[in-house]
């Protein structure tokens, strides 16, 4: 998704706060919490009303929305995920797709990347999501929760371990 007509900003440096939750597709309540958490600047104008830095927004946008190559490189790393899984639990793979070989830091970087849009996930959007899961999935999704919740926080370890390395 393409914000800004030409590098260096758009017609505009500044955006309203509409327009901000418009091109970051959220609402406001989400950019209000935003502005507060420090995820993104808003500068004053005149009365209440607050304006974003085009360059912000579009920074912001890029991170919530990852180009399409890089979508893409999701995408396939989900699938590689769902064939490893189909193989562990003695399904066969399907023929005529082969494992795509990524770099482990690359791996690590997509999967965080999708991870991220967790931020924008509300606790009342996941229970919508569960209240409609037919009674079939539960095992299967508590099984794929539990085995992301492992490897987070087997990361937040390594994280640790560095941090109390440092001097």
């Amino acid at each position: 998704m393409t914000m800004l007509n030409r590098a260096g900003g758009g017609r505009f440096a500044f955006l309203d706060a509409g327009e901000t939750a418009r091109r970051l597709d959220i609402d406001r309540v989400t950019l209000d919490q935003w502005v507060q958490d420090g995820r993104i600047k808003a500068h004053r104008g005149v009365g209440r009303d607050v304006f974003f830095r085009s360059a912000d927004v579009e920074a912001l946008n890029k991170e919530l929305h990852p180009v399409s190559e890089l979508a893409a490189e999701v995408a396939a790393d989900e699938q590689d995920s769902a064939h490893s899984e189909a193989l562990a639990s003695g399904q066969s793979k399907p023929m005529g797709l082969a494992k795509r070989q990524q770099d482990p830091q690359m791996r690590v970087y997509l999967r965080l990347q999708a991870d991220a849009k967790w931020y924008d996930t509300s606790e009342g959007d996941i229970r919508t999501w569960f209240q409609q899961l037919a009674p079939d999935g539960y095992e299967r999704n508590k099984r794929n929760v539990e085995h992301a919740i492992k490897k987070l926080q087997f990361l937040v370890s390594l994280i640790d371990e560095a941090q109390q390395r440092q001097p």
